[in-house]
């Protein structure tokens, strides 16, 4: 596990730092083109989840100094082939991106329960 911050960060998939300055960090995770599944079964908004194919990768805009990141989804490596991005809040919780049969799914887990 990964802490980077407030951030619990649980992944299969290789990462880099890509920019880092006193309270903010960029990290860069290459999921290598496959489909994104975002479970969202804890909003009332979505029924289950949200899925974004084709993905080339994350990058994770960290705050070190709080329980917010901004997760941009990347269809290229240029940092500026971002396509869609929003905002998670993750006090008390480990954020899980792994491989799950040439998926990435995408959670959050309450840290007790992770």
């Amino acid at each position: 596990m990964l802490n980077i911050g407030n951030l619990n960060l649980d992944t299969d998939f290789e990462y880099r730092i890509i920019r880092e300055e006193d309270n903010d960090l960029d990290l860069f995770i290459d999921v290598n083109y496959r489909s994104l599944d975002i479970n969202n079964d804890n909003s009332g908004f979505f029924k289950s989840r949200i899925q974004f194919p084709f993905v080339r990768s994350l990058i994770l805009r960290i705050d070190k100094t709080s329980n917010i990141m901004t997760v941009h989804v990347m269809r290229d490596i240029d940092l500026l082939s971002a396509f869609a991005n929003f905002e998670i809040e993750y006090a008390d919780s480990v954020i899980s991106i792994k491989n799950i049969h040439e998926k990435v799914l995408f959670s959050k887990t309450p840290l007790d329960k992770a």
